[in-house]
C-alpha cells in the first residue's frame, strides 16, 4: 500500500434511495491504491449497494464517488455542477474498475478460456493471439490451466468464481470489487476461491471486498469497515476490528458471527 498516494477511491457523503427507502446515508469513503478494504455488515446495510454506485451501476441522489481521479458517471461543468456521462463515456470510466459478483455471470456457451479473452478482443482491441496468452496464463495464476476448454456447466461453482476473477484481472483493472464472491457457493468450495483472493491481496491490487468471511477480512485487509442502515458504523485494522471494537453495535456483530 503506498501511503502518500492519491486515493483510488473517493466517496464523499453518498446517499441512495429507492423510492423512500434511504439507502445510503451519507457515506465516505476513501481507498488509496494497493489497499485492501472489507466491508462487512448486516444483511440491507447498504454495503452491495454501495458497491454499485462506485461504478455507477447504481446512480447516486447525492454525494460525490471520484474512482482513478474521475467522477464516475459524471463530468464536471464549468460551473462546479456534475453532468452525467452518456452510456459509453460510462462504460470506458469501468474499465478501471473489475467487478466480480456473487453469481458468475459467465456466458454460458464460452469456454473459460474464451469468457476471458471476449472483453480484450472486442473492448481493449487486443489481437487473439495476445488475449489468449493473457488468458491462459490467468487461468494458471488461478488454478485452473486445465480448465481452459471447459464450459461453465462443466464447471464447480468454486470454479466458475476463479474463471469470473480471472475475467476481471484480464482487462488489468486499477481497481478490484467483490461483492460477496463466495455466497453462492458450496461451503467446500469457498477456501479455493479466498485463497485466489488473498493471493491478490499480496500482489498489491487495490480490492475493495463486501464479504463475511471473517478470516479472510483478519489475513488479507488493510481496513475493515462495518455498515449498518446505510452508514459506516466503525473501520478499522483487523486487530483493532476484530480484538477491540468501539461501538456496541460491531460487538453485538462480531459476537453473532465469530
Amino acid at each position: 500500500m503506498k501511503e502518500s498516494a492519491q486515493p483510488i477511491v473517493e466517496a464523499v457523503n453518498v446517499h441512495k434511495y429507492f423510492d423512500d427507502n434511504h439507502v445510503l446515508r451519507g457515506v465516505n469513503l476513501n481507498v488509496t491504491e494497493g489497499e485492501v478494504i472489507v466491508i462487512c455488515g448486516p444483511s440491507g446495510s447498504g454495503k452491495s449497494t454501495f458497491l454499485r454506485c462506485l461504478n455507477h451501476l447504481e446512480k447516486i441522489d447525492e454525494g460525490r464517488i471520484r474512482v482513478c481521479s474521475h467522477y464516475v458517471g459524471y463530468a464536471e461543468g464549468k460551473d462546479g455542477r456534475l453532468v452525467e456521462l452518456r452510456e459509453s463515456e460510462v462504460a470506458k470510466q469501468r474499465l478501471n474498475i473489475g467487478m466480480v459478483f456473487q453469481h458468475f455471470d459467465l456466458f454460458p456457451h464460452l469456454t473459460a478460456l474464451d469468457n476471458i479473452t471476449v472483453a480484450p478482443i472486442h473492448v481493449l482491441k487486443k489481437n487473439e493471439k495476445e488475449a489468449k496468452d493473457m488468458a491462459y496464463q490467468l487461468l494458471n495464476r488461478v488454478g485452473l490451466a486445465k480448465k481452459a476448454d471447459a464450459f461453465p456447466s462443466q464447471l464447480s461453482g468454486g470454479q466458475k468464481q476463479r474463471v469470473a476473477i480471472a475475467r476481471a484481472l484480464a482487462m488489468n483493472p486499477r481497481l478490484m470489487m467483490f461483492d460477496e464472491p463466495t455466497s453462492a457457493l458450496d461451503p467446500e468450495m469457498i477456501g479455493e476461491v479466498l485463497d485466489v483472493m488473498l493471493d491478490l491481496s499480496k500482489q498489491g491490487i487495490t480490492m475493495i471486498v463486501v464479504s463475511h468471511e471473517m478470516g479472510f477480512a483478519r489475513a488479507a485487509a488493510h481496513r475493515v469497515v462495518f455498515m449498518e442502515t446505510g452508514t459506516i458504523i466503525e473501520e478499522a485494522s483487523p486487530t483493532e476490528f476484530f480484538d477491540s471494537p468501539k461501538s456496541e453495535r460491531l460487538q453485538q456483530f462480531l459476537a453473532k458471527i465469530l
